[in-house]
């Protein structure tokens, strides 16, 4: 069937133009098309798509799925160019390597919290609690959960601001490549 569920992305321009969805085995579920493509072109419409075999989907189109149940990320499927120039396919493999990373940091740490929150809420059933003072539990749960891996996420987020960095470097040297390529296709034509 079809799935209508268009929205906003956060992800900076170079990755806009994605196909949500979700692959599995032999399959995959397309929603829609967000706007433009790591690799240039601009569409901002959204289409939607019928289901489609894993062997029908475009090797040039970027597809994305649900979030993860646990990390709450969505994963990329970075589609490429059949004339990909190396600063291109270097882009590429850095943003899929920083998007793995980025997954298995937040799987870790949702991992983690959910299994300290069932500890906590297990123990509270066994002693009656009312349902405010579960609420006040919970707040405090997560604010020493925050505190005490303060440090830990101070230190994802720096690396994930240099990743970050280095991802707009290699999108400008992608984009010069790319535009190199292009004067040159045009010059000698």
């Amino acid at each position: 069937g079809i799935n209508a569920e268009y929205g906003q992305t956060n992800l900076s321009r170079k990755l806009q133009r994605y196909v949500l969805g979700y692959w599995g085995m032999n399959r995959i579920r397309l929603v829609g098309i967000l706007s433009s493509r790591l690799h240039n072109t601009s569409s901002r419409t959204a289409v939607p798509l019928e289901v489609v075999p894993e062997t029908e989907l475009k090797d040039t189109c970027d597809y994305v799925s649900p979030a993860d149940r646990t990390s709450n990320i969505r994963q990329i499927r970075y589609g490429r160019r059949h004339d990909e120039t190396r600063e291109e396919m270097t882009l590429r493999l850095f943003a899929t390597e920083l998007q793995e990373w980025n997954h298995q940091y937040w799987s870790r740490q949702g991992q983690i919290y959910a299994d300290l929150k069932e500890q906590l809420l297990d123990e509270m059933e066994t002693s009656m609690v009312s349902e405010e003072e579960t609420d006040l539990i919970l707040q405090e749960f997560y604010r020493s959960y925050l505190l005490n891996n303060r440090k830990n996420f101070n230190e994802y987020t720096a690396e994930w601001r240099k990743s970050n960095i280095k991802l707009i470097y290699l999108s400008f040297r992608a984009k010069k490549s790319r535009l190199q390529l292009f004067l040159k296709n045009a010059i000698s034509s």
